[in-house]
């Protein structure tokens, strides 16, 4: 299939330019549509900003990150903009206003300092004595809840997943309580197969295992 790209456009129609239909050729909608931002019709950045919008530095300064980080962020969550010319030339991007406000009140709080009543990932798995892998798979049963927080490093801000000390060593405890019944089941079942080899003679396993 041809690329667009590689196509010769008229100078007229939406957006300042039209493509000329050619049998076999699919255009994406971002090529139909134009730049997104844009001024569909005249092909140029608004000349006002939206009612609805706020601009990139106004954003990253309500959510506390850089410009970039924000445009990114902004990005991934599908929120609308529009490219607004500037005074001094070029064009400023204009985001949603309510999507930043809904990010905000679903964002993850701020702490300088881990809670002590938090134990981190690496933690929980050296308490169970389990693999990473395991301790999602307790997360997705239902049987530790995960709690994420954003800690400020002198880096920067990492997002760490966190679970509650006690909710841990109880999994724990009910894990030993576990074995310990399963152990005793087993020695139980060795005792009688002992039982039934020997004529029904009692057997110590302890001193027979020596």
């Amino acid at each position: 299939m041809l690329s667009p790209r590689c196509l010769p456009r008229t100078l007229r129609g939406v957006g300042g330019a039209r493509l000329i239909d050619m049998p076999g050729v699919t255009y994406p909608e971002s090529v139909l549509t134009g730049r997104k931002g844009i001024d569909q019709r005249s092909g140029k950045p608004h000349a006002r900003p939206p009612e609805w919008g706020i601009s990139t530095r106004e954003a990253a300064e309500m959510l506390g990150i850089s410009t970039r980080a924000t445009r990114a962020l902004l990005n991934r969550l599908n929120s609308e903009y529009r490219l607004v010319a500037c005074p001094s030339g070029g064009a400023c991007m204009y985001w949603d206003r309510r999507v930043v406000e809904r990010e905000l009140d679903n964002r993850i709080p701020l702490v300088r300092k881990q809670p002590e009543k938090l134990c981190s990932a690496s933690e929980a798995c050296y308490i169970l004595l389990v693999a990473r892998s395991s301790l999602s798979r307790y997360v997705q049963r239902g049987l530790l809840k995960e709690h994420r927080i954003r800690l400020a490093t002198p880096t920067g801000v990492r997002v760490l997943s966190c679970f509650l000390r006690s909710e841990v060593r109880n999994l724990a405890a009910r894990k030993e309580a576990a074995r310990a019944r399963e152990e005793e089941v087993r020695r139980e079942r060795l005792k009688r197969n002992w039982n039934g080899r020997i004529g029904g003679c009692e057997v110590d396993l302890d001193s027979a295992n020596s």
